[in-house]
């Protein structure tokens, strides 16, 4: 016990004001985008495909904004100044959503809450990393890193699971108003820890040399990071289709006597990715050492888009069987596992391989166009889901199961090719990861 805590205190005291912090904010955006999928049919009165098609709009939007946060936070206001500024708005959304149940209100509470959230989005890991960078102790990242990405899950976990019952137990108004009050704690204590950041100034415009990598770079990666957009398309549907889907053809009784509201089954993702994590850290270790090789950051890609053909064909099966009969809710559980299973195979994989594969001075830039794939993808996905109502539950799956095989088929068959070119090699051994 004592070692656990002298191995806390070894890092720097402004990283605590950061972890809790991002907790707070975490759980207060997803604990609202959980209950926002129902309130939308059963408030706004959305028809489902209507909501479906808000659901993958929004966080469409939130994705898009981290290029306006990034850029800002480089060129004005640093990354404290960015995340106090954009905190205000974000705030007044939640508070919008909850006060104002009418379809303006919601239209103004999306656009400060995406605008907040996504523009928050980049500079907190950031801010993060130059703590530990000005009290030279970067030796500790790599646990930092660990220890903010599960900060991130508790906080989704904890109210993705939880808000469900308070909405059920209170009403829709208390449940969109428990987001409002975490973000108020999350801006509490980034303020706080102000006097124990770095200073952080605006930095220089980007040659124009690096410009030109960027832009290279882009182009090179834009095959593959287009395909990925499609695990975005399929993986967002958890927010809207899927619950509307749960909560007219699925059986929602987990165990006998014990059940689940449809809203609550999204809330499983971030307990298996926590739980899984640790797992595939030694995963891909034992796979090297097994191969005698690397697993190439394309080859877990691909794996993961074959996962998600996997997760597909089993919703699709439930929902054909729905038509006769309501389904078990273990088909939506084991879909959303398997589901997993493909995100940390292809999101955290993505990252990395956005940094490896980036010329020199161009990383900012090549890892704000991977997060622009889950943009592409939801904005894909927010087309797509008009068509939610229109077939049936089936048709709807099967659909992006197809679009999904297609993607699989083409990421193996680009990079098979590139793994195999000469020119690729180069590229595959510039500098890896920092700790």
């Amino acid at each position: 016990m004592k070692s656990l805590v002298a191995s806390f205190r070894a890092h720097p005291r402004g990283f605590w004001f950061v972890f809790w912090g991002e907790l707070a904010e975490r759980a207060s955006f997803y604990g609202m985008r959980t209950v926002l999928a129902l309130y939308l049919l059963d408030v706004l009165r959305f028809a489902p495909a209507g909501a479906a098609t808000v659901m993958t709009f929004f966080p469409a939007a939130a994705y898009l904004s981290p290029i306006l946060g990034g850029y800002i936070a480089d060129r004005f206001l640093g990354r404290f100044g960015t995340i106090v500024a954009f905190a205000l708005p974000y705030l007044a959304g939640h508070l919008v959503l909850a006060a104002v149940p009418m379809r303006i209100g919601l239209g103004i509470a999306l656009v400060l809450l995406s605008l907040g959230s996504g523009a928050i989005k980049p500079n907190t890991s950031t801010l993060m990393g130059m703590i530990y960078e000005a009290e030279k102790k970067t030796a500790l990242l790599g646990r930092a890193f660990s220890y903010f990405y599960a900060a991130i899950n508790v906080g989704s976990a904890l109210t993705s699971l939880g808000l469900p019952l308070v909405r059920e137990a209170y009403g829709y108004a208390t449940a969109l108003l428990v987001p409002a009050v975490l973000m108020a704690v999350s801006f509490a204590l980034f303020v706080a820890g102000r006097r124990h950041y770095p200073a952080d100034p605006p930095h220089r415009a980007p040659a124009a040399a690096e410009r030109v990598a960027a832009r290279a770079s882009i182009r090179k990666l834009a095959p593959l990071f287009g395909l990925v957009a499609v695990f975005w398309f399929v993986y967002d549907q958890t927010a809207s289709t899927w619950i509307f889907f749960a909560r007219d053809c699925v059986d929602l009784e987990v165990w006998a006597g014990l059940s689940v509201t449809p809203d609550q089954i999204q809330g499983t993702n971030p307990v298996f990715i926590l739980v899984l994590t640790p797992l595939f850290n030694r995963l891909w270790p034992w796979l090297e050492a097994r191969r005698g090789a690397a697993v190439r950051d394309t080859q877990k890609m691909q794996i993961g888009l074959w996962i998600l053909v996997f997760a597909m064909a089993g919703i699709t099966v439930a929902a054909v069987s729905s038509e006769f009969h309501k389904v078990t809710v273990w088909w939506l559980l084991v879909a959303t596992f398997v589901l997993t299973l493909a995100e940390l195979c292809i999101s955290v994989v993505g990252l990395e391989l956005a940094f490896r594969r980036a010329a020199p001075g161009t990383r900012s830039a090549i890892t704000g166009a991977f997060l622009a794939t889950v943009f592409v993808g939801d904005f894909f996905g927010g087309i797509f889901a008009q068509l939610y109502g229109q077939v049936t539950p089936g048709v709807y799956f099967f659909l992006q199961g197809v679009i999904a095989l297609g993607a699989a088929l083409a990421f193996a068959r680009i990079a098979g090719a590139r793994a195999t070119s000469p020119a690729r090699r180069p590229v595959s051994a510039q500098a890896s990861l920092p700790p």
